[in-house]
């Protein structure tokens, strides 16, 4: 039986039990602003209320500045569905905890142009790891095959606004 090729991008699953290992000593080193200096820059802790338990949840996620005052997360994490209709969420960003408002995107178009204008900013070699996604083609992906991506895979995009800025 001949396996289905794999599609031109997809999504990183990665393994869960050494994740929540990781997760809890990456949640220690981003909570203090002396420990949070060097990976504070590319990591922070988001914190939201779960939709469903009403319990403060915290994520440790990647984020990038997206060059209008907002920060960028990249994720296909179910956490996501917490910042449905619910934008009022918490960051520790280089130690400090501050208010932030959360703009989830999840519309298969919007997210495709973004990965891809990111993916051509850094070349397509590199910018799946960084991404949380796999590139199966030699080449950029084009729009359609990120957004079939972004609709079976689930990808989305975080607008952040903290308050009082993001330094």
């Amino acid at each position: 039986m001949a396996s289905s090729p794999r599609p031109p991008v997809e999504r990183v699953r990665p393994p869960k039990a050494p994740y929540r290992v990781v997760n809890r000593l990456v949640r220690t080193l981003l909570s203090t602003p002396s420990r949070a200096r060097r990976i504070g820059r590319h990591l922070l802790l988001l914190h939201v209320t779960g939709r469903r338990s009403g319990r403060q949840l915290v994520f440790p996620v990647a984020y990038r500045d997206n060059g209008d005052g907002r920060l960028l997360v990249l994720t296909n994490s179910p956490w996501r569905v917490n910042l449905r209709d619910r934008p009022d969420v918490a960051v520790t960003l280089l130690g400090r905890q501050r208010p932030a408002r959360a703009h989830l995107v999840e519309d298969p178009d919007r997210v495709a142009t973004v990965y891809r204008a990111l993916i051509e900013a850094v070349g397509h070699q590199r910018a799946g790891r960084r991404m949380g996604i796999r590139i199966n083609v030699p080449r950029t992906p084009t729009h359609e095959e990120l957004a079939e991506a972004a609709r079976r895979d689930r990808l989305a995009l975080v607008y952040l606004d903290v308050e009082g800025g993001t330094r």
